[in-house]
């Protein structure tokens, strides 16, 4: 039991991440019909196509080597990015309620170590 201090802090992460996660599901449930009405396949083949065509172009005119694999992963990374920006985009208004469900959940958990460890004596 050498170690007793780090199991007490692995302790305490565990607990910090599942009220993180805790926050998010508790506000991805009270903001599911809201934000998740647009169907995927219409909010990401467009920017994923346009990604992916602007990367190819992109790798085609920029680079030294124009071999067709050069292309093809210069295609699949614009794809990858074009595809990235438009999940991003589309969950913009779901990131801020949960951060900030996460943020209340895991500063509840804090004040409570906190408040263990330095009980206020009013006596």
């Amino acid at each position: 039991m050498a170690f007793h201090w780090l199991d007490v802090d692995v302790a305490y992460l565990k607990g910090l991440a599942a009220a993180g996660f805790e926050g998010i599901r508790t506000a991805r449930h009270e903001m599911y019909d809201s934000v998740t009405e647009a169907r995927p396949e219409r909010v990401l083949w467009p920017p994923a196509a346009l990604g992916g065509a602007l990367g190819a172009l992109g790798a085609r005119l920029i680079g030294k080597r124009k071999s067709a694999s050069a292309v093809a992963l210069g295609g699949l990374v614009g794809s990858m990015v074009g595809c990235g920006a438009a999940l991003a985009w589309s969950s913009r208004g779901l990131a801020g309620p949960c951060a900030r469900g996460a943020a209340r959940r895991v500063n509840a958990l804090r004040d409570a170590r906190w408040l263990a460890a330095n009980p206020i004596d009013y006596a």
